[in-house]
């Protein structure tokens, strides 16, 4: 799920960190909930498919869902993530989203 999200920002041209005029920020995982509701076997293919479901500000939800190719479904999932600021030798504190980056993430998919 994880390499998924970053394949997503990718798609947008973003990264999970970004850097501006005013250094250093990115997504940290603020929570993850994992749902497995049929085991997977070792070397399974599945596909993983992210939803954006909210962007609040601050704060942006994604939702997984693993499945095969009959459609069957293996794990769903949830991230919540926050935008935060890095500075130098402190502690990251939450950011609104910039625009530029809201305005990217919730272009519609191809």
């Amino acid at each position: 799920m994880e390499e998924t999200e970053y394949a997503f920002l990718r798609s947008r041209d973003l990264c999970v960190v970004l850097y501006d005029e005013r250094g250093t920020m990115g997504f940290p995982r603020l929570s993850a909930e994992i749902n497995v509701i049929n085991p997977l076997v070792f070397e399974q293919t599945v596909t993983v498919q992210l939803k954006l479901v909210s962007i609040d500000g601050k704060q942006i939800r994604y939702e997984f869902d693993l499945f095969d190719e009959f459609q069957e479904s293996y794990v769903t999932g949830v991230f919540d993530v926050a935008c935060c600021r890095f500075p130098d030798n402190q502690p990251p504190f939450a950011v609104l989203i910039p625009e530029q980056v809201e305005e990217v993430l919730r272009e519609p998919d191809d």
